[in-house]
Protein backbone atom coordinates (compact mmCIF):
# COMPACT_ATOMS: atom_id res chain seq x y z
CA UNK A 1 0.00 0.00 0.00
CA UNK A 2 1.46 3.49 -0.83
CA UNK A 3 1.44 6.04 0.94
CA UNK A 4 -0.96 8.57 -0.79
CA UNK A 5 -3.18 5.53 0.05
CA UNK A 6 -2.38 5.07 3.86
CA UNK A 7 -2.51 8.94 4.20
CA UNK A 8 -4.90 10.19 1.61
CA UNK A 9 -3.95 14.40 3.16
CA UNK A 10 -0.68 13.54 2.26
CA UNK A 11 -1.84 14.90 -1.75
CA UNK A 12 -2.69 18.39 0.11
CA UNK A 13 0.48 18.68 1.90
CA UNK A 14 2.34 18.33 -1.60
CA UNK A 15 0.26 21.30 -2.46
CA UNK A 16 0.71 23.51 -0.13
CA UNK A 17 4.41 22.99 0.29
CA UNK A 18 5.44 22.82 -3.63
CA UNK A 19 6.52 19.06 -2.92
CA UNK A 20 6.69 16.59 -5.78
CA UNK A 21 5.48 12.93 -5.27
CA UNK A 22 8.30 12.54 -8.14
CA UNK A 23 11.10 13.94 -6.42
CA UNK A 24 11.22 10.99 -3.19
CA UNK A 25 14.20 12.61 -1.48
CA UNK A 26 12.99 16.25 -0.99
CA UNK A 27 8.93 14.52 -0.69
CA UNK A 28 8.35 14.46 2.98
CA UNK A 29 5.83 11.75 3.99
CA UNK A 30 3.53 11.45 6.95
CA UNK A 31 5.01 8.85 9.42
CA UNK A 32 2.43 6.42 10.20
CA UNK A 33 0.62 7.10 13.83
CA UNK A 34 2.06 4.57 16.57
CA UNK A 35 -0.34 2.22 18.42
CA UNK A 36 -0.81 2.73 21.97
CA UNK A 37 1.05 -0.37 23.02
CA UNK A 38 4.17 0.85 20.99
CA UNK A 39 4.36 4.47 22.23
CA UNK A 40 3.97 3.24 25.88
CA UNK A 41 6.86 0.69 25.12
CA UNK A 42 9.10 4.15 23.79
CA UNK A 43 8.18 6.45 26.40
CA UNK A 44 8.99 3.96 29.43
CA UNK A 45 6.42 4.83 31.94
CA UNK A 46 4.50 7.26 29.65
CA UNK A 47 1.14 5.92 28.45
CA UNK A 48 -0.54 7.21 25.28
CA UNK A 49 -4.06 6.56 24.68
CA UNK A 50 -4.83 5.69 21.23
CA UNK A 51 -6.26 7.39 18.77
CA UNK A 52 -8.56 5.80 16.41
CA UNK A 53 -9.98 8.77 14.65
CA UNK A 54 -6.72 10.67 13.95
CA UNK A 55 -5.44 6.73 12.33
CA UNK A 56 -8.15 6.55 9.98
CA UNK A 57 -8.27 9.94 9.26
CA UNK A 58 -4.83 9.57 7.80
CA UNK A 59 -3.00 11.81 10.49
CA UNK A 60 0.25 11.06 12.96
CA UNK A 61 -0.93 10.39 16.63
CA UNK A 62 0.13 13.85 18.49
CA UNK A 63 1.55 14.22 22.10
CA UNK A 64 3.48 16.97 24.07
CA UNK A 65 5.61 15.32 26.55
CA UNK A 66 6.58 16.81 29.77
CA UNK A 67 10.08 15.45 28.90
CA UNK A 68 10.12 18.93 26.33
CA UNK A 69 10.78 21.08 29.39
CA UNK A 70 14.01 19.27 30.90
CA UNK A 71 15.34 18.01 27.57
CA UNK A 72 15.63 22.31 26.96
CA UNK A 73 16.86 22.60 30.46
CA UNK A 74 19.61 20.33 29.79
CA UNK A 75 20.31 21.71 26.46
CA UNK A 76 20.05 25.60 27.82
CA UNK A 77 22.26 24.62 30.47
CA UNK A 78 25.06 22.87 28.40
CA UNK A 79 24.73 26.11 25.93
CA UNK A 80 25.19 28.51 29.01
CA UNK A 81 28.17 26.69 30.12
CA UNK A 82 29.90 26.70 26.47
CA UNK A 83 29.76 30.05 26.37
CA UNK A 84 31.07 30.85 29.73
CA UNK A 85 33.89 28.50 28.88
CA UNK A 86 34.39 30.41 25.95
CA UNK A 87 34.95 33.88 27.45
CA UNK A 88 36.79 32.44 30.45
CA UNK A 89 39.79 34.84 29.95
CA UNK A 90 38.35 37.19 28.93
CA UNK A 91 37.18 38.93 32.07
CA UNK A 92 40.62 38.00 33.71
CA UNK A 93 42.81 38.90 30.85
CA UNK A 94 44.65 40.78 33.10
CA UNK A 95 45.53 38.78 36.12
CA UNK A 96 46.11 35.95 33.56
CA UNK A 97 48.73 37.69 31.66
CA UNK A 98 50.36 38.95 34.52
CA UNK A 99 50.46 35.23 36.49
CA UNK A 100 51.74 33.58 32.97
CA UNK A 101 53.55 36.35 30.78
CA UNK A 102 50.48 36.23 28.16
CA UNK A 103 50.06 39.16 25.61
CA UNK A 104 46.45 40.54 24.84
CA UNK A 105 46.67 38.48 21.51
CA UNK A 106 46.45 35.21 23.60
CA UNK A 107 43.84 36.06 25.08
CA UNK A 108 41.79 37.02 22.30
CA UNK A 109 43.10 33.99 20.47
CA UNK A 110 41.08 32.11 22.99
CA UNK A 111 37.90 33.91 21.79
CA UNK A 112 39.03 33.60 18.12
CA UNK A 113 39.23 29.50 18.11
CA UNK A 114 35.76 30.07 18.46
CA UNK A 115 35.00 31.86 15.39
CA UNK A 116 37.69 29.92 13.48
CA UNK A 117 36.11 26.48 14.34
CA UNK A 118 32.71 27.41 13.12
CA UNK A 119 33.66 28.30 10.10
CA UNK A 120 35.40 25.30 9.83
CA UNK A 121 33.08 22.91 11.51
CA UNK A 122 28.90 24.00 11.02
CA UNK A 123 28.96 21.92 7.60
CA UNK A 124 30.12 18.88 8.74
CA UNK A 125 28.39 18.83 12.69
CA UNK A 126 25.14 20.21 10.46
CA UNK A 127 25.36 16.99 8.43
CA UNK A 128 25.98 15.04 11.40
CA UNK A 129 23.32 16.03 14.04
CA UNK A 130 20.66 15.38 10.78
CA UNK A 131 22.45 11.74 10.23
CA UNK A 132 23.06 10.53 13.54
CA UNK A 133 20.00 11.98 15.57
CA UNK A 134 19.83 15.16 18.53
CA UNK A 135 21.41 12.56 21.53
CA UNK A 136 24.45 11.59 19.65
CA UNK A 137 25.09 15.02 18.28
CA UNK A 138 24.62 16.48 21.58
CA UNK A 139 26.48 14.04 23.77
CA UNK A 140 29.51 14.74 21.44
CA UNK A 141 29.38 18.03 21.98
CA UNK A 142 29.13 17.64 25.30
CA UNK A 143 31.95 15.35 25.74
CA UNK A 144 34.01 18.15 23.70
CA UNK A 145 33.31 20.47 26.45
CA UNK A 146 34.33 18.28 29.14
CA UNK A 147 37.26 17.08 28.15
CA UNK A 148 38.32 20.13 27.01
CA UNK A 149 37.98 21.90 30.29
CA UNK A 150 39.34 18.73 32.10
CA UNK A 151 43.02 19.42 29.94
CA UNK A 152 43.09 23.22 31.37
CA UNK A 153 43.42 21.14 34.55
CA UNK A 154 46.56 19.70 33.61
CA UNK A 155 48.35 21.59 36.33
CA UNK A 156 46.98 19.55 39.00
CA UNK A 157 49.64 16.92 37.38
CA UNK A 158 51.92 19.03 35.19
CA UNK A 159 52.90 22.40 37.15
CA UNK A 160 54.06 23.99 33.76
CA UNK A 161 52.86 27.19 32.23
CA UNK A 162 53.34 25.84 28.35
CA UNK A 163 51.41 22.96 29.23
CA UNK A 164 48.84 25.09 30.65
CA UNK A 165 48.75 27.05 27.64
CA UNK A 166 48.67 24.46 25.20
CA UNK A 167 45.84 22.98 27.25
CA UNK A 168 43.69 26.43 27.35
CA UNK A 169 43.94 26.69 22.80
CA UNK A 170 43.16 22.54 22.77
CA UNK A 171 40.05 23.45 24.86
CA UNK A 172 39.42 26.82 23.15
CA UNK A 173 39.64 24.63 19.92
CA UNK A 174 36.65 21.90 21.39
CA UNK A 175 34.62 24.07 22.73
CA UNK A 176 34.60 26.38 19.79
CA UNK A 177 33.19 23.03 17.83
CA UNK A 178 30.85 22.51 20.24
CA UNK A 179 29.61 25.87 19.50
CA UNK A 180 28.01 24.75 15.84
CA UNK A 181 25.78 22.36 17.44
CA UNK A 182 24.96 24.94 20.88
CA UNK A 183 24.23 28.31 18.50
CA UNK A 184 22.27 25.98 15.29
CA UNK A 185 20.54 22.98 17.01
CA UNK A 186 17.76 25.62 19.10
CA UNK A 187 15.47 25.55 15.83
CA UNK A 188 15.72 22.02 15.90
CA UNK A 189 15.07 20.90 18.99
CA UNK A 190 11.62 23.21 19.04
CA UNK A 191 10.50 21.70 15.78
CA UNK A 192 11.26 18.00 17.57
CA UNK A 193 9.97 18.35 21.29
CA UNK A 194 7.87 21.15 21.13
CA UNK A 195 4.17 21.88 19.76
CA UNK A 196 3.73 25.12 17.38
CA UNK A 197 2.49 27.11 20.09
CA UNK A 198 5.55 26.83 21.86
CA UNK A 199 8.43 26.87 19.38
CA UNK A 200 9.61 30.13 19.01
CA UNK A 201 9.63 30.38 23.14
CA UNK A 202 11.81 27.48 23.39
CA UNK A 203 13.47 28.66 20.82
CA UNK A 204 14.56 32.40 22.70
CA UNK A 205 14.80 30.37 26.12
CA UNK A 206 17.52 28.24 24.20
CA UNK A 207 19.93 31.42 22.64
CA UNK A 208 18.63 33.28 26.10
CA UNK A 209 20.81 30.93 28.24
CA UNK A 210 23.76 30.70 25.69
CA UNK A 211 23.56 34.46 26.15
CA UNK A 212 23.79 34.71 29.70
CA UNK A 213 26.95 32.35 29.96
CA UNK A 214 28.95 35.45 28.75
CA UNK A 215 26.81 37.26 31.68
CA UNK A 216 28.01 34.75 34.09
CA UNK A 217 31.84 34.80 32.98
CA UNK A 218 31.83 38.63 33.16
CA UNK A 219 31.22 38.36 37.62
CA UNK A 220 32.21 34.88 38.15
CA UNK A 221 35.79 35.19 36.84
CA UNK A 222 36.44 38.64 38.45
CA UNK A 223 35.00 37.32 41.84
CA UNK A 224 37.30 34.13 41.53
CA UNK A 225 40.27 35.53 40.36
CA UNK A 226 39.73 39.56 42.32
CA UNK A 227 40.62 41.17 38.72
CA UNK A 228 38.87 44.27 39.88
CA UNK A 229 41.49 44.86 42.75
CA UNK A 230 44.93 44.58 40.88
CA UNK A 231 47.07 47.76 41.09
CA UNK A 232 49.62 46.24 39.24
CA UNK A 233 52.00 47.73 41.25
CA UNK A 234 55.35 46.13 41.66
CA UNK A 235 57.88 45.98 44.64
CA UNK A 236 61.40 45.25 44.87
CA UNK A 237 61.67 42.19 47.79
CA UNK A 238 62.52 38.70 45.59
CA UNK A 239 62.89 36.38 48.16
CA UNK A 240 61.42 33.21 47.40
CA UNK A 241 61.66 31.50 50.99
CA UNK A 242 59.12 33.91 51.52
CA UNK A 243 57.27 32.79 48.09
CA UNK A 244 57.82 35.47 46.40
CA UNK A 245 57.97 36.20 42.67
CA UNK A 246 59.83 39.05 40.71
CA UNK A 247 56.24 40.49 39.84
CA UNK A 248 54.37 41.55 43.12
CA UNK A 249 50.99 42.63 43.01
CA UNK A 250 48.85 45.21 45.30
CA UNK A 251 45.81 44.18 45.73
CA UNK A 252 43.40 46.73 47.35
CA UNK A 253 41.80 44.51 50.94
CA UNK A 254 42.32 44.20 54.55
CA UNK A 255 45.13 45.27 56.49
CA UNK A 256 47.66 48.15 57.35
CA UNK A 257 47.21 51.17 54.29
CA UNK A 258 44.38 49.00 52.68
CA UNK A 259 46.71 47.08 51.19
CA UNK A 260 47.76 43.28 51.26
CA UNK A 261 49.82 41.31 49.16
CA UNK A 262 49.51 38.94 46.20
CA UNK A 263 51.60 36.93 44.61
CA UNK A 264 51.76 35.30 41.22
CA UNK A 265 51.59 31.44 42.82
CA UNK A 266 48.20 32.78 44.45
CA UNK A 267 46.99 34.01 41.31
CA UNK A 268 48.10 30.91 39.52
CA UNK A 269 46.01 29.39 42.47
CA UNK A 270 42.91 31.55 42.00
CA UNK A 271 42.85 30.73 38.14
CA UNK A 272 43.64 26.71 38.90
CA UNK A 273 40.49 26.92 40.89
CA UNK A 274 38.22 28.62 38.34
CA UNK A 275 39.56 26.18 36.05
CA UNK A 276 37.68 23.08 38.60
CA UNK A 277 35.10 24.50 38.63
CA UNK A 278 34.26 24.94 35.04
CA UNK A 279 35.73 21.02 34.50
CA UNK A 280 33.38 19.66 37.12
CA UNK A 281 29.77 21.92 35.95
CA UNK A 282 31.35 20.26 32.03
CA UNK A 283 31.47 16.57 33.39
CA UNK A 284 28.49 16.75 35.41
CA UNK A 285 26.32 18.17 32.20
CA UNK A 286 27.73 15.17 29.91
CA UNK A 287 27.03 13.15 32.63
CA UNK A 288 23.70 13.50 32.76
CA UNK A 289 23.24 13.95 29.18
CA UNK A 290 25.14 10.48 29.06
CA UNK A 291 22.65 8.95 31.51
CA UNK A 292 19.19 10.44 29.58
CA UNK A 293 18.77 12.77 26.67
CA UNK A 294 16.45 11.45 24.65
CA UNK A 295 16.70 11.55 20.62
CA UNK A 296 13.59 12.29 19.98
CA UNK A 297 9.61 11.92 21.54
CA UNK A 298 8.17 8.83 21.07
CA UNK A 299 5.41 10.61 19.04
CA UNK A 300 5.45 13.88 17.39
CA UNK A 301 3.94 17.39 19.08
CA UNK A 302 2.54 18.57 15.71
CA UNK A 303 2.06 17.09 12.03
CA UNK A 304 4.51 19.04 10.68
CA UNK A 305 7.34 17.13 12.91
CA UNK A 306 6.26 13.67 11.64
CA UNK A 307 6.86 15.21 7.83
CA UNK A 308 10.64 13.77 7.07
CA UNK A 309 13.04 16.29 5.97
CA UNK A 310 15.09 16.83 2.86
CA UNK A 311 18.30 14.98 3.06
CA UNK A 312 22.09 17.11 3.86
CA UNK A 313 22.67 17.57 -0.04
CA UNK A 314 19.34 18.26 -1.03
CA UNK A 315 18.56 20.49 1.50
CA UNK A 316 21.56 22.88 1.54
CA UNK A 317 20.62 23.61 -2.29
CA UNK A 318 17.26 24.28 -1.33
CA UNK A 319 18.67 27.09 1.38
CA UNK A 320 20.91 28.87 -1.65
CA UNK A 321 18.72 28.95 -4.31
CA UNK A 322 15.64 30.48 -2.29
CA UNK A 323 15.76 34.16 -2.33
CA UNK A 324 13.71 34.56 0.94
CA UNK A 325 15.54 32.49 3.04
CA UNK A 326 19.02 34.37 1.42
CA UNK A 327 17.24 37.66 2.77
CA UNK A 328 16.28 36.45 5.90
CA UNK A 329 19.81 35.14 6.45
CA UNK A 330 21.67 38.84 5.62
CA UNK A 331 19.53 40.64 7.84
CA UNK A 332 20.21 38.17 10.78
CA UNK A 333 24.06 37.80 10.17
CA UNK A 334 24.28 42.02 9.63
CA UNK A 335 22.25 42.90 12.51
CA UNK A 336 22.97 40.37 14.50
CA UNK A 337 26.66 39.71 13.67
CA UNK A 338 27.96 43.23 13.84
CA UNK A 339 26.12 43.96 17.19
CA UNK A 340 26.97 40.85 18.65
CA UNK A 341 30.63 41.40 17.63
CA UNK A 342 30.01 45.26 18.72
CA UNK A 343 29.63 43.84 22.08
CA UNK A 344 32.79 42.09 22.54
CA UNK A 345 35.14 45.57 21.52
CA UNK A 346 32.59 48.29 22.78
CA UNK A 347 35.27 49.06 25.39
CA UNK A 348 36.93 50.41 22.05
CA UNK A 349 34.45 52.81 21.04
CA UNK A 350 33.35 53.91 24.39
CA UNK A 351 37.06 54.35 25.81
CA UNK A 352 37.44 57.99 24.23
CA UNK A 353 34.32 59.38 26.46
CA UNK A 354 35.85 58.94 29.53
CA UNK A 355 34.22 55.71 30.45
CA UNK A 356 36.14 53.73 32.82
CA UNK A 357 36.90 50.04 32.03
CA UNK A 358 34.56 49.21 35.45
CA UNK A 359 31.36 51.17 34.26
CA UNK A 360 31.68 49.73 30.75
CA UNK A 361 31.88 46.15 31.76
CA UNK A 362 28.35 46.48 33.95
CA UNK A 363 27.09 48.24 30.86
CA UNK A 364 27.92 44.91 28.91
CA UNK A 365 26.42 43.12 31.80
CA UNK A 366 23.36 44.98 32.18
CA UNK A 367 22.99 44.64 28.36
CA UNK A 368 23.61 40.66 28.01
CA UNK A 369 20.96 40.52 31.05
CA UNK A 370 18.72 42.64 28.88
CA UNK A 371 18.94 40.69 26.14
CA UNK A 372 18.08 37.08 27.72
CA UNK A 373 15.19 38.61 29.04
CA UNK A 374 13.72 40.33 26.22
CA UNK A 375 14.64 37.69 24.00
CA UNK A 376 12.01 35.58 25.65
CA UNK A 377 9.19 37.63 26.13
CA UNK A 378 9.66 38.62 22.62
CA UNK A 379 9.91 34.54 21.81
CA UNK A 380 6.76 34.10 24.16
CA UNK A 381 3.90 36.86 22.58
CA UNK A 382 5.42 35.48 19.21
CA UNK A 383 4.02 32.16 19.81
CA UNK A 384 -0.04 33.76 20.71
CA UNK A 385 0.25 36.46 18.05
CA UNK A 386 0.51 34.28 14.96
CA UNK A 387 1.99 34.96 11.44
CA UNK A 388 3.02 38.81 12.79
CA UNK A 389 7.06 37.66 12.70
CA UNK A 390 7.81 40.03 9.79
CA UNK A 391 5.73 43.16 11.36
CA UNK A 392 7.60 42.42 14.72
CA UNK A 393 11.02 42.20 13.54
CA UNK A 394 10.23 45.61 11.28
CA UNK A 395 8.99 47.34 14.64
CA UNK A 396 12.16 46.01 16.52
CA UNK A 397 14.56 46.64 13.81
CA UNK A 398 13.53 50.16 13.90
CA UNK A 399 13.46 50.55 17.27
CA UNK A 400 17.18 49.45 17.61
CA UNK A 401 18.01 51.82 14.85
CA UNK A 402 16.75 54.74 16.58
CA UNK A 403 18.64 53.74 19.90
CA UNK A 404 21.91 53.05 18.09
CA UNK A 405 21.64 56.54 15.95
CA UNK A 406 21.09 58.39 19.70
CA UNK A 407 24.16 56.50 21.25
CA UNK A 408 26.26 56.95 17.43
CA UNK A 409 25.29 60.99 17.78
CA UNK A 410 26.51 60.81 21.58
CA UNK A 411 29.34 58.78 21.04
CA UNK A 412 30.60 61.34 17.30
CA UNK A 413 29.79 64.84 20.32
CA UNK A 414 26.80 65.92 18.26
CA UNK A 415 24.78 64.95 21.68
CA UNK A 416 25.50 65.57 24.97
CA UNK A 417 25.97 62.22 27.07
CA UNK A 418 26.65 61.09 30.67
CA UNK A 419 26.93 57.33 32.22
CA UNK A 420 23.02 57.14 33.11
CA UNK A 421 22.21 57.58 29.38
CA UNK A 422 24.61 54.83 28.22
CA UNK A 423 23.34 52.29 31.24
CA UNK A 424 20.08 53.29 29.88
CA UNK A 425 20.28 53.33 25.65
CA UNK A 426 22.98 50.75 25.40
CA UNK A 427 21.42 48.01 27.11
CA UNK A 428 18.13 48.83 25.65
CA UNK A 429 19.44 48.90 21.97
CA UNK A 430 21.19 45.84 22.37
CA UNK A 431 18.35 43.49 24.01
CA UNK A 432 15.77 45.01 21.57
CA UNK A 433 17.94 44.17 18.66
CA UNK A 434 18.76 40.95 20.13
CA UNK A 435 15.18 40.25 20.48
CA UNK A 436 15.27 39.86 16.92
CA UNK A 437 16.97 36.49 16.95
CA UNK A 438 14.36 33.68 17.60
CA UNK A 439 12.20 35.81 15.38
CA UNK A 440 14.81 35.43 12.47
CA UNK A 441 15.33 31.53 13.32
CA UNK A 442 11.67 30.36 13.38
CA UNK A 443 10.89 32.53 10.13
CA UNK A 444 13.51 30.91 8.04
CA UNK A 445 12.58 27.92 8.92
CA UNK A 446 9.01 28.54 8.54
CA UNK A 447 10.03 29.60 4.83
CA UNK A 448 12.44 26.94 4.05
CA UNK A 449 10.59 24.07 4.97
CA UNK A 450 10.87 20.95 4.84
CA UNK A 451 14.57 21.52 4.89
CA UNK A 452 16.03 20.49 8.23
CA UNK A 453 15.74 22.92 11.01
CA UNK A 454 19.53 22.07 11.70
CA UNK A 455 20.61 22.75 8.49
CA UNK A 456 18.73 26.37 8.73
CA UNK A 457 20.25 27.27 11.95
CA UNK A 458 23.82 26.46 10.72
CA UNK A 459 23.40 28.25 7.75
CA UNK A 460 22.54 31.22 9.89
CA UNK A 461 24.84 31.26 12.50
CA UNK A 462 27.64 30.20 10.09
CA UNK A 463 27.19 33.72 8.03
CA UNK A 464 26.22 35.43 11.65
CA UNK A 465 30.11 34.26 11.91
CA UNK A 466 31.62 34.94 8.55
CA UNK A 467 29.87 38.82 9.29
CA UNK A 468 31.85 39.04 13.06
CA UNK A 469 35.43 37.78 11.54
CA UNK A 470 34.63 40.59 8.52
CA UNK A 471 33.90 43.04 11.35
CA UNK A 472 36.95 42.84 13.26
CA UNK A 473 39.19 42.05 10.21
CA UNK A 474 38.39 46.19 9.66
CA UNK A 475 40.41 46.61 13.04
CA UNK A 476 43.48 45.94 10.65
CA UNK A 477 43.71 48.54 8.45
CA UNK A 478 46.18 51.46 9.11
CA UNK A 479 45.19 54.30 11.06
CA UNK A 480 41.19 53.46 10.76
CA UNK A 481 40.37 54.74 14.90
CA UNK A 482 36.73 53.58 16.13
CA UNK A 483 34.58 56.40 14.60
CA UNK A 484 33.64 54.05 12.00
CA UNK A 485 32.06 51.26 14.53
CA UNK A 486 29.18 53.79 15.55
CA UNK A 487 27.98 54.06 11.74
CA UNK A 488 28.48 50.06 11.54
CA UNK A 489 26.61 50.14 14.60
CA UNK A 490 23.59 51.78 13.05
CA UNK A 491 23.79 50.71 9.88
CA UNK A 492 24.15 46.96 10.69
CA UNK A 493 20.18 47.68 11.52
CA UNK A 494 19.36 50.07 9.49
CA UNK A 495 20.35 48.73 5.97
CA UNK A 496 18.21 45.18 6.69
CA UNK A 497 14.89 46.62 7.18
CA UNK A 498 13.84 47.22 3.56
CA UNK A 499 15.41 43.83 2.74
CA UNK A 500 12.91 42.37 5.55
CA UNK A 501 10.64 44.31 4.07
CA UNK A 502 10.43 42.66 0.50
CA UNK A 503 10.80 38.85 1.93
CA UNK A 504 7.74 36.88 1.40
CA UNK A 505 6.11 35.81 4.90
CA UNK A 506 5.31 32.35 4.09
CA UNK A 507 4.31 29.89 6.95
CA UNK A 508 5.21 26.43 5.32
CA UNK A 509 5.50 24.27 8.61
CA UNK A 510 2.51 26.07 9.80
CA UNK A 511 0.09 25.09 6.88
CA UNK A 512 1.23 21.68 6.94
CA UNK A 513 0.31 21.59 10.84
CA UNK A 514 -3.23 23.34 9.93
CA UNK A 515 -3.80 21.76 6.55
CA UNK A 516 -3.54 18.21 8.55
CA UNK A 517 -5.65 19.22 11.83
CA UNK A 518 -8.17 20.38 9.38
CA UNK A 519 -8.32 16.73 7.99
CA UNK A 520 -8.17 14.97 11.44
Amino acid sequence: MSSEDRFPIINDIEEVSGWSSSQPRIVGQVRPARTARTASRDAGSASVPKQESQESSGAPELKSYLTRWYILFIFSLLACHQCLVWNTFGPIDEMANAAYGWQDSTVAMFANWGTIMFCLSVMPLCWFLEAKGLRVTVVLVSGLVALGTVLRCCTIIINNDTVFLVSCHICAILNGISGVTIMSAPPFISSLWFPISERTTATSINLAANMLGNGIAMTLGPALVNVDNIHNKTSGKNDSSELWTQTQFNVEGMGPGNYSNITVQQIKQEINTYMQLDAGVAVAIFAIILVYFPAKPPLPPAHSSAIERTDFREGLKALITNKDVLLATFCYSISQGIAGTWMGVMVINLKDLGITESNIGFIGLASVLGQCVFSMIVGYFSDRLKRHMKLTLLILLSASTCLFTWLMLMCIGVLHYDLLLLYIVIPLATSINFGCCPLFFEMTAEIAYPVNESLVGGFLTGMYNLVGIIFLFVFFIPNIGSVWMNYALVGSTAAVIPAVLIIKERYNRSQVDELVANHS
